[in-house]
Formats: C-alpha cells, structure tokens, sequence
C-alpha cells in the first residue's frame, strides 16, 4: 500500500518550527494522520502555515503625533 502525505518532521522542515508546534497546530485545527504511521495529507501543510502561535497578539503600534512647526 502506497501512501502519498507528510509526516510530522517533513512539515516542520517546510514550515522552519519544530514538529511539536507542527503537532500542536494540527490539534488546533482539528486534523487527523491518515495511517498509523502519523502521516498526513498534503492538504494539512498549507491548513496549518498560517495558524497563529498561541498567548496574546502583539499590541499596535501607536502612530506619533505630527510635529508642530516651530514659529
């Protein structure tokens, strides 16, 4: 039987993270290895890249005010 994916170490390469967070972000979105053999679609790659790590976002930064010429 031949199976066509990605395990969980040839996402981390293609995705420069470690296959925890790679673990981690397939959990969050909730998909599932297609064998025993932990693989996974090759869909899962591109459903997880963008997922955004996990604590609070970065804060805006605040545009300064424009100076006051001086007279």
């Amino acid at each position: 039987m031949n199976m066509e994916g990605y395990t969980l170490v040839e996402m981390a390469e293609a995705l420069n993270i470690k296959p925890d967070s790679v673990l981690k972000r397939l959990q969050k979105a909730g998909i599932e290895p297609i064998s025993r053999a932990v693989l996974y679609e090759k869909s899962a790659l591109e459903a997880i890249r963008n997922v955004p790590g996990k604590g609070r976002p970065p804060k805006a930064k605040l545009e300064e005010p424009a100076k006051k010429p001086k007279k």
